[in-house]
């Protein structure tokens, strides 16, 4: 199996032994890619992603070399010149990849283009016996640097730096640590052509040290590095999301601050071997992913995933399918925090190595509560989480015919826990939000004097208090069916009531600490069925709340004084709109989920606020569905990027079952999630405490046919 270590020249023995697969785990999972005609071993060096759906891969077969292309979910075998062994490879967009490596005694590159793989002419290092490329980053398709090592004679190496300026490779001047006799970079990363960072090592006899050097755009220079305890000590790929934000690793980790190196401790995978880390990606300072191999104590070589979270390395669970005696992963890349594809390969119990990709992604997994004691029936509607394992979900059940009371679930990160409501006759409560684990605020309705009046509660922590709630004066029937709280003394609900002549009519309640008002809230012109479904705050002065009546939709703003009404879009073509969900991550930015009629069938509809108008944007059909729609949306941001994820329900010719769909700040796609007992099921509410930690829930059939509550965790 071919190990990148250039400076050391360490031969790793095959392993006989066999290592059972692994089971699947929750974010990392194998995927299928085509053998090479005719092959009996091949195997993938380095990855290149341009988007979670684009990647490109290369590496070798028995004695060519391999390079296959992602579209979606479909890897391409693609045709690619020349013999040896690629190392290192960046792709700058989907029509501009770099690939570099070793043919024969020397340095060798190709390039792509879109269409097809062109060996490239790469300068030689005057006097050099042997040359090759390590790692290469690329900034566009005519700036990128690569690294690597070359020998005038002998067993020593000095470092190598080659530049591409769309035409031509040329050397650069690279500095080698004067204390040691061989030096040699492995990895590079550049966040423009003026600024990048080299990793390697240098070594004198059977002991090696960290390398690391900086490009200003006219020098490199050697930067200080730390080591680890042992003898041998190197740093074998780096990735830099700025100039003060850099993640290097290999026997150890280190962090670039924009002043100096630090240390950082790898995970030990189980503890029984030290791990060596190949590559890594991060998406920012605060999430990078790593790759690479380990020896357990039977001396098999086993793949290893780990992942930064901004304070400390964790192994990731990486399983197998193929049937292999031993494992190891070469590179990573990471289009976003939540979409990484790590490459290498597996080597099975008959002798051949087999190209091996994993993808790390978010997934949903069930996580449903025990059925409520003592009811007939069950449902969450909605849930806020201040953080992963920081939930509170509310709902209701039914305890007999025609006897219904409040459900309020709590979820530890573990566990769903029960916990007993005030119970003002038969009531429901259908929204909730939160600004702390202590501090939640739950909305509904409830029967009060022959009618149906408003209800509020609050959690803190430990116990469930009714809250005194106004109803219109004049209302035969008022509910609230919406909350938005951005401190414990600032909530605002929304919803709607009757009033003597039967028409609906908006109502927004505003919570101060003490009391709930009702505000003044707009309805649209010739409306006799106005209800507000949802709103988010995210100010105490900036409010949106999206509404839907009989073949219209429109949304309504909070600017701290007034209620303003907003129009929204719904495709050209389109019909019978209904919006029920709303996200807003800042006043100018807000996302509204729901469904219309396309002439069809019912699909998904999702409009986007920019501040000054809201845009309809593409939500995919879930495939097969005869029927579908969005009932609830949750944003998380970060300066980075933005994600949202909306769930709803799909109906088939199989019958109905819950949806999942998310935004990657560029378009929707939809996500598949575990089947709970039998149809009908659907998910009504979702709310995530960050771009990677999100909580749904609504209700679904159970084994015993009773509808049941039902929560889905995506992470």
């Amino acid at each position: 199996m071919a190990i990148r270590r250039l400076v050391l020249a360490v031969a790793l023995a095959t392993p006989v032994l066999l290592m059972m697969a692994q089971p699947a785990a929750a974010s990392w999972l194998e995927q299928t890619t085509p053998p090479p005609q005719g092959a009996t071993n091949w195997q993938f060096s380095a990855v290149s992603c341009t988007s979670p759906s684009s990647c490109m891969a290369v590496g070798s077969t028995n004695n060519s070399l391999l390079a296959e292309q992602r579209t979606g979910s479909t890897w391409t075998i693609l045709s690619i010149p020349g013999s040896g062994q690629l190392n290192g490879m960046s792709c700058a967009s989907t029509t501009a990849c770099e690939a570099v490596g070793q043919s024969g005694s020397g340095a060798f590159a190709e390039r792509w283009d879109g269409t097809s793989w062109t060996v490239q002419t790469v300068q030689l290092p005057a006097g050099a016996t042997s040359s090759q490329l390590a790692g290469v980053s690329c900034t566009s398709a005519t700036a990128c640097e690569a690294v690597g090592q070359f020998s005038t004679g002998g067993s020593t190496f000095q470092t190598l730096a080659e530049v591409w300026n769309g035409s031509t490779w040329t050397i650069q001047a690279t500095p080698n640590a004067t204390s040691q006799t061989s030096s040699g970079l492995l990895g590079i990363s550049c966040l423009s052509a003026t600024v990048c960072e080299a990793v390697g090592s240098s070594a004198t006899g059977t002991t090696s040290v960290t390398l690391a050097e900086a490009w200003n755009g006219s020098n490199w220079s050697i930067q200080a590095t730390p080591n680890g305890a042992g003898n041998i000590n190197h740093l074998d790929g780096v990735s830099c999301t700025s100039a003060t934000a850099c993640m290097a690793v290999g026997t150890t980790a280190a962090r670039w601050n924009g002043t100096s190196w630090t240390m950082l401790a790898i995970a030990q995978p189980r503890g029984d071997a030290p791990a060596e880390l190949d590559h890594v990606s991060c998406t920012d300072r605060n999430h990078c992913m790593a790759a690479g191999s380990f020896f357990n104590t039977e001396a098999i070589q086993t793949l290893v995933a780990e992942h930064w979270n901004g304070t400390k390395w964790q192994v990731q669970a990486t399983p197998i399918q193929s049937v292999n005696d031993s494992s190891f992963l070469t590179d990573v890349s990471c289009t976003q925090a939540n979409s990484c594809t790590a490459v290498g390969a597996s080597h099975n119990p008959l002798g051949h190595n087999q190209a091996l990709v994993e993808d790390w992604s978010l997934r949903w997994h069930d996580q449903s509560p025990a059925f409520p004691s003592g009811a007939i029936a069950g449902n969450l509607d909605k849930v806020s989480c201040t953080a992963f394992n920081a939930c509170v979900a509310v709902g209701g059940t039914e305890v007999s015919g025609s006897l219904f009371e409040p459900l309020a679930e709590v979820w530890n990160g573990h566990t769903w826990t029960a916990e007993p409501t005030p119970n003002p006759g038969a009531s429901n409560l259908t929204a909730v939000a939160c600004t702390a684990a202590t501090s939640c605020t739950a909305v509904g309705d409830a029967l009060s004097g022959g009618g149906v009046a408003t209800l509020a509660e609050h959690w803190d922590g430990t116990s469930w208090t009714a809250q005194t709630t106004p109803s219109p004066p004049g209302a035969t029937r008022s509910f609230l069916l919406g909350v938005s709280c951005t401190a414990a003394n600032a909530c605002t609900a929304v919803g709607f009531y009757d009033d003597a002549d039967g028409n609906q009519l908006t109502l927004a309640e505003r919570w101060d600490g003490s009391n709930w008002t009702i505000q003044t809230t707009p309805n649209p012109s010739g409306s006799t069925t106005s209800q507000l479904r949802e709103v988010s705050c995210s100010s105490a002065t900036a409010c949106t709340a999206v509404g839907s009546a009989t073949g219209q939709t429109w949304a309504e703003a909070w600017n701290g004084t007034t209620w303003t009404i907003q129009n929204t879009p719904i495709p050209a073509g389109g019909s019978d709109p209904a919006l029920h969900g709303v996200s807003c991550t800042a006043p100018k930015a807000c996302t509204a989920v729901g469904s219309f009629f396309n002439g069809i069938n019912t699909v998904p509809l999702a409009d986007r606020w920019n501040g000054t108008k809201w845009a309809t944007q593409h939500a995919p059909v879930p495939a097969g569905s005869t029927a579908s729609g969005l009932a609830s949306v949750s944003c998380a941001a970060t300066k980075a990027s933005t994600a949202c994820n909306a769930v709803g329900f799909s109906v088939s010719d199989g019958g109905q079952a819950i949806v999942a769909e998310t935004w990657n700040g560029t378009t929707w796609s939809v996500l598949g999630v575990p089947t709970f007992g039998g149809p009908p099921s659907g998910l009504s509410g979702v709310s995530c405490s960050s771009l990677t930690a999100c909580i749904s829930v609504g209700s679904g059939t159970d084994t015993s046919n009773r509808e049941a509550p039902l929560a889905e965790q995506y992470s």
